[in-house]
């Protein structure tokens, strides 16, 4: 990766996202006019030029880039990313790849985002699997848990380099001081746990970090650690769980103000309250989620992103690449006898 200049070169994903492109070129406007920086936008360069002229700029003075093809969610994604040529997330990680973009910020498919992180900007030096890592709120602060999706299988080994990663990314980006790691587990007890949990344990208590144990899935809303680790089908299993969850909990709530109209005065007084839990919850709040390990910024947004989702993706991508996050995973990990 080439080293990061002044103004970060980010490629962004037009064609990616529920609300693409409308909701990706406007986030990109915004961040334009609040950063004075603009992104490198890949998609579509008709459609592109079209929507920068509606939302009051001169398509000159952006680069555009070619690759009108989206990844559909029933595509499988590695053979998608190798086979489509002209696919918007190749491209933007074609760019990165070249040393023409630091970052790609896309809210398309998850899956062939990773597989293009992968396989076309490839992994940093001394990282054996890269991590997803998401944005977990809690009461004082964010908890990062790292892997939700991106290995399905892992070793220890594995789980403490994912350790090492998110404790890079809240520290250099995020700005948490001395972040804590955690190891996911079913009990606080350091004699509970599966055989890579407890091994994954050892080899953490062993690194650089703050190590402070096992950590339960409701640890992560208490703040009870920085980054918490664990292998890609668990993490992508609890984060599906508190969606799921969620969804249901705010279903139940609309329903029983329905069936008992007297309580909607209260509703009304309690709304303030309600929008401020929103807000603190709100995925658009943190804009996108990282692919930790790869050689270059790659930040992973939710498809259902709206604008402002966009400009904090954008936002984070531009912080992480400043950071020099890629450089210091590395670093980080060249210290660990392996």
């Amino acid at each position: 990766m080439t080293a990061a200049a002044e103004e970060p070169a980010i490629a962004l994903d037009v064609m990616g996202g529920d609300q693409a492109p409308d909701a990706t070129i406007e986030g990109a406007i915004g961040w334009a006019r609040s950063t004075g920086q603009r992104a490198i936008l890949v998609g579509d360069v008709d459609v592109m030029r079209g929507l920068l002229s509606s939302g009051g700029e001169d398509s000159a003075a952006w680069r555009l880039e070619s690759g009108p093809t989206t990844i559909g969610m029933d595509e499988h994604p590695v053979q998608a990313v190798r086979s489509t040529r002209d696919a918007s997330i190749r491209r933007c990680a074609e760019l990165v790849r070249s040393g023409e973009a630091q970052a790609l910020v896309s809210m398309g498919n998850t899956g062939a985002t990773m597989a293009a992180g992968v396989l076309i900007v490839g992994r940093a030096a001394g990282v054996d699997r890269p991590g997803l890592a998401v944005l977990i709120p809690g009461r004082e602060a964010p908890t990062l848990l790292i892997d939700v999706g991106a290995n399905a299988e892992a070793r220890p080994e594995h789980l403490r380099d994912f350790g090492l990663m998110g404790e890079v990314y809240l520290r250099q980006v995020l700005g948490t001081p001395n972040p804590r790691a955690g190891v996911l587990s079913i009990g606080e007890e350091a004699t509970k746990g599966s055989p890579l949990t407890l091994a994954a344990a050892e080899l953490l208590a062993a690194s650089p970090l703050d190590f402070v144990g096992n950590i339960e899935p409701g640890g992560l809303f208490n703040s009870s650690a920085d980054v918490v680790v664990c292998d890609g089908f668990t993490g992508n299993l609890v984060l599906k769980s508190f969606e799921a969850t969620a969804e249901f909990a705010v279903g139940e709530l609309r329903a029983a103000v329905r069936r008992r109209p007297y309580t909607l005065p209260g509703v009304v007084f309690m709304y303030p309250a309600f929008r401020a839990v929103r807000r603190r919850t709100d995925y658009a709040q943190y804009g996108g989620t990282p692919l930790l390990g790869v050689n270059g910024v790659v930040i992973i947004g939710h498809g259902r992103s709206n604008a402002m989702a966009v400009e904090n993706a954008l936002n984070a991508a531009a912080r992480a690449v400043e950071s020099r996050v890629v450089e210091r995973v590395s670093d980080g990990l060249a210290l660990i006898d392996r």
